[in-house]
């Protein structure tokens, strides 16, 4: 940081020499960039501005016309200021030298006592010159550290938060519509900084750095394709430094979203990235939960309902077509909730599940999920990697947190649906109960050697005949056991059909008039769909 004209008139040195201000005394604090000795007349071509000028009071001995050519030199040769030593070849301060002063707006000084000008020409050059130092070694160390964290890949998170503890003062990266993409608060409550962000951002936000602001920021992004804001919400004692780790940080940035290629992708990590942190209990404060949200775009309102939709999977899909449904899984759900008028935090919670919560009124959330769901189908129905789609939910909360733990269940209840007849899209727990226990357990060997011992034969006795047998005895199982409706929905005569119900009776030996043979044949089923 550069000396100013104030902080060299404090140098012991200067204040030997009892210095007084006479004129342009509101211009103190500008910076010394060197300090020259001179009783010339005319300076110019000698100087490249900056310079504080020491002289003994030879150029302004000869009268007011002189001393306002001077001045009038000095001052569009941009020096800092002028020091004038009183003794020499002046031995009074003129009645017109300040009123001069102050019409060119030049700082200019008297001393009253004599003092060694090459002393001040040393301690200031010293302290110049060890400033410079700094700053350069400054910036050496601020380009290591952020080519560091290039060349490790560093996450955006990880970039700010180095930028922030290099400034010690809390940063934000934005993106243009004042979403909140990372942070790091440093001492700063998280809730306090993030206090209706979006709207504080747009009164700091007409230029990169207002004028008069507090605030400090640079664009991230190159030309035309600028994606967001780097943001220094506090004033600093250092504004140069700060704009240096800034740009090397909004750099840093940059090279990131390059890599990474995806145009949203900062957006879906902080959404990600937040739902991990409410689920894994490292928010506990519902006001810090509120503050993040708000600050990625969900708007604040008295319930929170969790969302999940499931796609099924494919066993020979490779890992970048899985990617691709995904992405497409996820830009659905994203704009299903923004057609609807709702908001929400959304992200990919592992292969072919997006999770969600979503803002909602008590009494609206039945009709919020209801639209979303229209809009999934009209997105995903049909489409390749997305078609027979199932969505789960819970029950809403007024606590974002408890809404988070919420998604637990909707993903359970997402993924049972998958096995759940398509007369429906969206499930909730009571939809699912025992089918929702056996999808759970699905995967337990135990549970698979059941489902063969009830079904296993009559499965191996369609493969070798045709016969579907196992289709009639779903269509049974599901009319409760009447031969009815069973011949109603089936088609069947009567006697066909009591032929075919024996012979299920015979291959699996069991009674189908038995309701426990029933529930035991009914629960097989539903294991071999759940798989």
């Amino acid at each position: 940081m550069q000396l100013t004209i104030r902080e060299v008139l404090a140098l012991p040195v200067m204040a030997a020499g009892r210095p007084r201000v006479i004129g342009g005394r509101d211009h103190l604090d500008r910076p010394v960039r060197w300090v020259h000795i001179s009783d010339l007349t005319d300076l110019t071509d000698l100087l490249e501005g900056g310079e504080l000028v020491l002289t003994t009071g030879l150029p302004l001995s000869g009268g007011a016309r002189e001393a306002s050519a001077y001045l009038t030199m000095l001052a569009e040769q941009d020096v800092a200021g002028l020091v004038i030593e009183l003794g020499t070849h002046l031995k009074a301060v003129p009645d017109y030298l300040g009123t001069l002063a102050d019409s060119v707006r030049l700082p200019v000084v008297v001393l009253s006592a004599t003092i060694r000008f090459i002393e001040v020409t040393q301690q200031v050059h010293r302290l110049i010159v060890a400033d410079q130092y700094d700053e350069v070694e400054f910036a050496r160390t601020t380009h290591e550290v952020f080519t560091s964290l290039n060349i490790a890949r560093a996450s955006t998170t990880d970039i700010v938060t180095r930028a922030a503890q290099t400034l010690g003062a809390p940063l934000v990266l934005e993106d243009l519509g004042r979403h909140v993409l990372a942070f790091c608060a440093v001492d700063t409550p998280t809730a306090q900084l993030l206090y209706q962000w979006a709207e504080r951002s747009r009164l700091h936000a007409s230029a990169d750095t207002p004028t008069g602001s507090a605030w400090s920021a640079v664009s991230v992004g190159v030309g035309s394709e600028r994606w967001g804001r780097l943001v220094l919400p506090a004033r600093t004692p250092n504004a140069s430094r700060a704009r240096m780790v800034l740009e090397r940080a909004a750099q840093s940035l940059q090279l990131h979203r390059m890599i990474q290629q995806e145009r949203d992708a900062l957006v879906v990590h902080a959404h990600g990235g937040l739902l991990d942190d409410l689920r894994g209990g490292r928010i506990n404060d519902g006001a810090e939960a509120l503050a993040r949200a708000s600050a990625l775009g969900l708007t604040p309102s008295t319930h929170y309902v969790p969302l999940s939709v499931r796609v099924p999977g494919r066993p020979d899909t490779d890992a970048l077509t899985q990617g691709e449904v995904d992405r497409r899984l996820l830009t659905a759900v994203r704009q299903a909730v923004a057609a609807a008028g709702q908001s929400a935090i959304v992200a990919i919670r592992r292969e072919g599940t997006v999770s969600a919560i979503m803002s909602c009124s008590p009494k609206g959330a039945d009709s919020a999920l209801s639209a979303v769901c229209r809009g999934l189908r009209e997105r995903l129905t049909g489409r390749g990697g997305t078609d027979g789609w199932a969505a789960g939910t819970a029950p809403a909360s007024p606590s974002l947190i408890a809404a988070a733990q919420g998604i637990t269940e909707a993903e359970h209840v997402a993924d049972v649906g998958l096995t759940m007849p398509e007369t429906n899209r969206l499930y909730r727990s009571t939809d699912v109960r025992l089918r929702g226990l056996v999808a759970l357990l699905r995967n337990d060997h135990r549970v698979q050697a059941f489902a063969e011992t009830e079904l296993g034969r009559l499965l191996d006795h369609d493969a070798r005949t045709g016969d579907n047998l196992l289709t009639l005895l779903r269509t049974h199982l599901d009319c409760a056991g009447s031969k009815t409706h069973t011949a109603r929905l089936t088609g069947l005569s009567r006697p066909t059909l009591y032929s075919r119900l024996r012979t299920i009776e015979r291959i699996l030996d069991v009674s189908l008039e038995s309701a426990e043979s029933r529930t035991s044949l009914h629960t097989a089923l539903m294991i071999v769909d759940a798989r």
